[in-house]
């Protein structure tokens, strides 16, 4: 191949027009067309080609074509070395060429410090990679916070397909948080799907698959006022594999409302081993709420028809478990029989001609007439970290439980210590807001965070004068209320997962320091302890934990045990080894 890429011609030793390119001392001696030559020629030179007619660039000195085709090869290696040659030169020359601008780079640098520092703060300076460091707070009109309504959290919880998002769309209905014409897409996008009954499910399921399925997923959220409260209700799944979003749900309440379907078959599965409404009813107490409404639903079904005995049976199966899980049926419990569907008994009250038994108030009065939890504003701050998201900056979604938080705060980031400033607050209707009190929830953005990974569900925001503790070994008063089939018994060693606050973590039950059964009336030394035993013990989790006693924080000291999908054990802090 030649330097071009065209292929070299063949050798022919007949060809007249050949002329040799090279100087010779020696006479070249003559041949006739088809005659070969002589080798070596007479009278040629040291060193004379074998083939004197053919030119020098073809063969140069190679004595047959199996040499001559090996010298191609090498030849184009050649070429191929000396353009990388070229091109290594190239760049070499490129970076002098860049060199020779630093020093004008520098020049100019310095001729910008001269400047005032006005004119350089309207220069446009070069933009850098954002940290979570440089967060900004965004922009935005403060509206006031509203001090003549009291903050309310109510978590509606309870056994899958029991009417909870129909429930709470129908309160946004009757509050006129929805328009018509969203009702009306709804209702039609309802019946597109074979559904008309689960329009109003659509208010709260806002995510596709729970559309289809019929079942909620995530927690739901929604805001409505009255003449004195301010009301946000969150709409908790009841299905048994989203139970830790049901906590998260039920950690951001102040009142719980537990609904029961009356329909005949719908009870018993969620009653009966293996559903969710004495599930649901323990871990509200365990997460410190201290009253429940219990809603009993779907009343006007064909198998009910508003019957006082189905309303009175269901009543008297679930008052034993209320009481046992620590409930006051006389002054922490509300009973009260609803259609969800149809709305009767939500805010109007029922027509004697339907119900001539129940003359009760609404649901919305018994909403209005609830006390609210008593606030702690002057306490040290404390807020769970529920959640946190990436936008703008890092949005962290928490409750205060006590104290005040204003924009510019300085808090600390617990368990890791870490000092942060508060950029932004903005309330349940996403409005900023200057500052927020116990009871509110709130997303906040901070500015100082070094890193998303110092900040996540279970972490605490305290003020830095009066920090909660920080443990992972602790000792704990439990109170077992289920056992597993396969796993009777609760011993030194037993894993589980530990659930505090808005935390979740693995722990370990390391040793049994004493055990009560209903027969005993004191604690006692054992090796194991069974269903319904109240037991002493040391946990020790898996990573550091920010918590508090129960004697100091009812919130933050008490904690649920749960195994395999199951609520075993709920108990309480009451010593700990701080780190």
């Amino acid at each position: 191949m030649t330097q071009d890429g065209q292929p070299k011609p063949a050798l022919n030793l007949n060809a007249k027009e050949f002329v040799p390119k090279f100087k010779s001392t020696q006479p070249v001696p003559a041949v006739s067309a088809g005659q070969n030559p002589e080798f070596p020629p007479q009278g040629a030179a040291p060193g004379y080609p074998p083939y004197p007619y053919q030119p020098m660039d073809y063969y140069q000195g190679y004595h047959n074509q199996e040499d001559y085709n090996n010298y191609n090869d090498d030849e184009e290696k050649d070429h191929e070395y000396k353009s990388s040659k070229k091109d290594k030169k190239e760049k070499k020359e490129k970076k002098k060429a860049e060199a020779k601008k630093v020093p004008a780079k520098k020049e100019a640098k310095k001729e910008k410090k001269k400047e005032p520092k006005e004119e350089a703060k309207k220069k446009k300076q070069p933009e850098q990679s954002k940290t979570a460091d440089d967060d900004e707070e965004p922009t935005g009109e403060f509206v006031a916070v509203d001090e003549t309504r009291q903050p309310l959290s109510i978590v509606f919880i309870g056994h899958v397909d029991v009417g909870k998002s129909t429930i709470c769309g129908r309160i946004m209905v009757i509050t006129q948080k929805i328009d018509e014409r969203t009702i009306k897409k709804y209702e039609q996008e309802a019946k597109e799907k074979n559904r008309e009954s689960w329009w109003l499910a659509y208010v709260m399921d806002l995510n596709e698959e729970e559309r289809l399925k019929g079942k909620t997923v995530e927690v739901g959220k929604a805001t409505f006022v009255t003449e004195h409260k301010r009301y946000t209700i969150y709409d908790a799944p009841g299905h048994l594999n989203y139970v830790p979003n049901m906590i998260m749900g039920a950690a951001m309440a102040d009142i719980g409302a537990l609904v029961i379907a009356a329909k005949k078959g719908e009870f018993e599965s969620g009653y009966d081993r293996g559903g969710q409404t004495l599930e649901h009813m323990l871990l509200a107490k365990s997460l410190g709420i201290q009253k429940l409404v219990m809603v009993v639903n779907k009343m006007d079904e064909a198998s009910v028809r508003w019957s006082k005995e189905r309303y009175e049976e269901i009543k008297s199966a679930l008052t034993p478990y209320l009481i046992r899980y620590g409930f006051n049926p006389e002054k922490n419990v509300t009973w009260v029989p609803v259609s969800g569907l149809t709305g009767a008994n939500i805010a109007v009250k029922l027509d004697p001609k339907t119900c001539n038994w129940y003359d009760g108030p609404t649901l919305m009065n018994i909403l209005e007439n609830l006390e609210v939890p008593e606030r702690d504003d002057k306490g040290p701050l404390r807020i769970p970290v529920l959640d946190k998201m990436k936008g703008r900056g890092t949005d962290i979604f928490g409750k205060v439980n006590t104290g005040r938080i204003d924009i510019g705060t300085q808090v600390v980031v617990m368990p890791y210590k870490l000092p942060v400033e508060i950029a932004s607050i903005r309330n349940t209707d996403d409005q900023l807001v200057r500052y927020a009190k116990a009871g509110e929830n709130v997303k906040l953005i901070v500015k100082g965070l070094p890193s998303d990974d110092y900040i996540y569900k279970g972490c605490l925001l305290c003020s830095p004068t009066d920090l909660c503790a920080v443990f992972q070994t602790f000792i704990a008063e439990v109170k077992i209320v289920n056992t597993l089939t396969h796993k009777p018994i609760i011993s030194t060693g037993y894993q589980c997962i530990l659930h505090l606050h808005t935390l979740a973590e693995e722990c370990t039950i390391t040793k049994l320091l004493g055990i009560k059964s209903p027969k005993d009336k004191d604690f006692r030394e054992a090796k194991f302890a069974r269903e319904n035993d109240q037991i002493n013990c040391i946990i020790t989790t898996k990573t550091m934990i920010a918590a508090e006693k129960y004697s100091t924080s009812r919130q933050l000291g008490r904690f649920t045990l749960r195994d395999e999908g199951k609520t075993i054990a709920i108990g309480t802090v009451q010593k700990y080894a701080p780190i």
